[in-house]
This record gives structure tokens, C-alpha cells and sequence, in this order.
């Protein structure tokens, strides 16, 4: 049981497959060739003695009729014997109730396997295996039909080359299967080759060993194609290995502080927060400060866990941007009077098909950091203008702007640019990962550059749809 199931296992490997397919292509292809070679040969063969035989029977009619009318007796063995010159046939004259009249030939012909030939060529194998054309014609003497003079001949040497001819074919085929096995065999290992040195290379990567990568073929085929790509995913992999690493790491970090205070804050309320209402309700509002920090930080890595694994469904409808841009405006004036907001619409653009509620929060994300970074009193400039095929919202404050070397990073999550500022300023460090998640569901992209006369540029690119 153990070999058979050896056996059926290997029938699902790839080599075996191709092992099976390389012998059943060439054993078709040999079989087919075979039958052709077989077929000419029997016609080759064959319909040449049927030609030849008509041609003897022509001859020996016509003789044996100007014998007849030269007074010969049908009966005489003498007239069938001069008229069979060749050992191999045979002359039979039967009368009409098929009885035998006379025969001339070297070799026995059977009447009960003679099959009815009466004006047509037949083949038959008589009972010990002797192969015969034999063609039959009526024979008429003063307009009475006398019998009939059949013509035997022996085909036994055609019959026993086409059986060598089979024998030797179904040799040279079953040769052949044995032959495409083993050469498909070592065909298809030789080509899995470089595939098996994959998988064991692949074998080798974990977590521990994320560097390491499947080796190159030099050819350019489709393995060096396989290889390279492999090779790329495992890029991918690693780098969002770190990324994730990194990312619960700062989870981590940006949880432990509110747990620390929360623990603070719960140990003073056992100690003292019983029997003093000062404290207690000063430990209950830093609580609930805290409570709400964590809330809404799990929110945002949530919100961020959902657009990165694009679950996340936008629910696209025509925004008409002027009164969409004076509602968001005014909302944030009534939540932050101190800095002064304005807007620039482009005349021509009217409509944006997008989904409302995020770009709700996208615009208020971008605000708040404006905010947070742009003195009292200062200016958040929000810029709305149609490029072609894409609609620009570009937000610019203020602020004291970011080095040029931290551009590219300030979309990181929790990345913050100024750690010690961003505790006064609070905040969790993921509002712009969430801005640029958003952008991108929306199939957009988004950057930030330095004012030339100071303060920061946010730019979101979205396409028209």
C-alpha cells in the first residue's frame, strides 16, 4: 500500500505530469505514423495481387473459351493444367450446383471456405491459415451455363510480411513510450530544476530570515521572470514586515503614556479621591481626557487597518463645492475663532464626485494641523482649482513649516516632526496617514511642500470622475 501510494502521490508532481504528457504525445504520434505506414503497405501490397489476379483471370478465361471451341472437354485435367503456370494459383471449375469438375494447382483449395466469388475478387483465410484471393466467372458453352472457373491464388508471403510489419511496429512504439519516458522524464526534471531550487530557497525565509531572497536564473525565460517577481513580493513582504514591526511598536509607545496616566490618576483617587471632591473630580476629568485620547486614537488605527486592506466602500456622489466648502469653513470657524480661514474656489469648478463624509474628514484633518502649528491671529488659506482631469485641494497655514529632509515622512504614522511641540500640541500622530489613506481610496494622491514665504502646503490630487 505504502509503493501505490508513493506511486500516487508523485502523479500530482508537476515533472510527472509533464513526464506523462511528453510519452503520450510521442506514443500518439508513433501510433498514428505506424497505423499510415500499415495502411500504405496493405494497400501497396494487396490491391497490387488483386490488380495482378484480375489480369491472370482475363487471360485464362479468354484461353480456356478458345479451348473450348477448339473441341476440349471442360472435365480434362489436362486443359486447367495448362492453363495454371504458376505454383501459386490455383484453377477450379465448379458446376453450377458449386460440385467440383476439375482443379489444377500445387496446393489444396477447401470448397467449404471458398466464399462466393461469382464475378467479383474475394479474400479469405482458409482453416490452417492460408490467406486467398480467389475471383470466380461464369462459364457458357452453346448458351448453356456449364460452371463456373475460379481463379486461386496464394497471398500467405503479403500476410505474413504485414504481420511482421505489425509486430515490428507495436515493438517499435512500445520502444518508443519506454524511450519518450525516459527522456521526458530527464527533460522535465532538468527544466523543473531551477523551480525546485526555489522551493527549497523559499524554505529557508521566515521571519527571522526575511532577507533572503530566491537566486536568478541567467537565462531569460520565463523562471528568470518567476525568480524576479518571487523576489519582489518578498521586498513587499519584508518591507511591510518592518512596517507593521514599526507600526505596533509606536502603537504600543502612543497607548502606554495614557495607560500610565490613567493608572496614576485611578491609584490617586483610591488613596485620596475618597474623601477629597478636588481631587476626585480632578482625577475624574483626567481620566476621561484620557479615555477619549485612546478612543480616538484606536479609531483612527482601525479606520487606517480598513482603508489599507481596502474594506473600506466610498459611497461617491456629485458634491456641489461651494456650499460644501462654506459648511466645513464655517463649522471650523465656530471651533477655532482664533486663526482667520479663507477660501479660493476656481470660478469653473463647480461639482466634485467624491464621497462627502471623507473628504469632510480630509479637509478637517488638514485644518487641524494647520491650526495646531499656525500662531493666533495667523492665516489657513484653503485652495480649491481644477488641473485638466484633477481637482486640487491644497490647504496652506502659517506655521513655522517642516525641514525639508522630514517631507516625505510627515504622512508616516505617528511620525511627528517635532516630538516634545507635538505633546503640547496633542494629538496622535495619524492624522495625516489618515488624510492620505483617504485620498488614495479616492484614487488620488497627496504631498506637502514648504511655502516660499513660510508656513506649510498641503496638496491633495484628485481624479474628476
Amino acid at each position: 500500500m505504502s509503493c501505490v501510494r508513493r506511486i500516487w502521490n508523485k502523479c500530482g508532481q508537476l515533472s510527472f505530469r509533464l513526464t506523462r504528457t511528453y510519452a503520450l504525445l510521442f506514443t500518439a504520434t508513433t501510433l498514428c505514423l505506424s497505423l499510415c505506414i500499415y495502411g500504405v503497405s496493405w494497400q501497396f501490397l494487396i490491391n497490387r495481387q488483386r490488380t495482378d489476379l484480375l489480369g491472370r483471370v482475363q487471360s485464362i478465361t479468354d484461353i480456356f473459351y478458345e479451348e473450348l471451341s477448339d473441341g476440349s472437354a471442360p472435365e480434362d485435367p489436362a486443359l486447367l493444367w495448362e492453363l495454371n503456370t504458376d505454383e501459386n494459383m490455383a484453377l477450379l471449375l465448379l458446376s453450377p450446383d458449386r460440385s467440383e469438375l476439375n482443379r489444377a494447382g500445387d496446393f489444396a483449395v477447401d470448397l467449404q471456405d471458398l466464399p462466393d466469388c461469382d464475378g467479383r475478387t474475394a479474400m479469405y483465410t482458409q482453416g490452417y491459415g492460408l490467406a486467398l484471393l480467389a475471383h470466380g466467372t461464369q462459364i457458357f458453352a452453346d448458351g448453356e451455363n456449364i460452371g463456373s472457373l475460379v481463379v486461386v491464388y496464394r497471398i500467405d508471403r503479403e500476410y505474413e510480411f504485414l504481420e511482421i510489419l505489425v509486430w515490428l511496429l507495436l515493438g517499435i512504439n512500445l520502444i518508443g513510450a519506454l524511450i519518450s519516458l525516459a527522456v521526458g522524464r530527464y527533460t522535465a526534471t532538468r527544466m523543473l530544476q531551477p523551480i525546485s531550487a526555489m522551493i527549497r530557497r523559499a524554505r529557508e525565509i521566515d521571519a527571522q530570515a526575511l532577507n533572503v531572497r530566491i537566486e536568478v536564473p541567467e537565462a531569460e525565460d520565463e523562471l528568470r521572470m518567476l525568480a524576479l517577481t518571487v523576489n519582489a513580493m518578498l521586498d513587499r513582504m519584508e518591507a511591510a514586515f518592518v512596517r507593521q514591526g514599526q507600526f505596533a511598536q509606536d502603537a504600543s509607545h502612543e497607548l502606554r503614556t495614557p495607560l500610565a496616566a490613567l493608572q496614576g490618576n485611578a491609584d490617586l483617587l483610591a488613596r485620596w479621591g475618597k474623601d477629597d471632591p478636588s481631587v476626585r473630580n480632578q482625577c475624574i476629568a483626567a481620566i476621561q481626557r484620557q479615555v477619549n485620547y485612546m478612543h480616538h486614537l484606536v479609531e483612527s488605527l482601525l479606520f487606517l487597518a480598513r482603508g489599507g486592506a481596502g474594506e473600506k466602500m466610498l459611497r461617491r456622489e456629485d458634491i456641489s463645492l461651494e456650499d460644501f466648502f462654506a459648511e466645513v469653513l464655517e463649522e471650523r470657524r465656530a471651533l477655532d475663532p482664533g486663526h482667520h480661514y479663507t477660501l479660493r474656489l476656481d470660478a469653473g469648478l463647480k461639482q466634485l464626485r467624491a464621497d462627502p463624509t471623507l473628504l469632510r474628514q480630509l479637509l478637517l484633518i488638514l485644518m487641524d494641523n494647520a491650526a495646531k502649528y499656525t500662531p493666533g491671529g495667523g492665516g489657513i488659506h484653503l485652495i480649491a482649482e481644477k488641473d485638466g482631469n484633477v481637482v486640487r485641494l491644497s490647504l496652506r497655514d502659517e506655521g513655522c513649516g517642516v525641514p525639508e529632509e522630514q517631507l516625505d515622512k510627515i504622512f508616516e504614522r505617528f511620525y511627528r516632526v517635532d516630538k516634545a511641540r507635538a505633546r503640547q500640541t496633542g494629538g496622535t500622530g495619524l492624522g495625516l496617514s489618515i488624510a492620505q489613506t483617504i485620498v488614495e481610496l479616492h484614487g488620488g494622491t497627496i504631498s506637502a511642500q514648504n511655502n516660499p514665504e513660510g508656513g506649510l502646503c498641503v496638496s491633495a490630487v484628485l481624479p474628476v470622475k
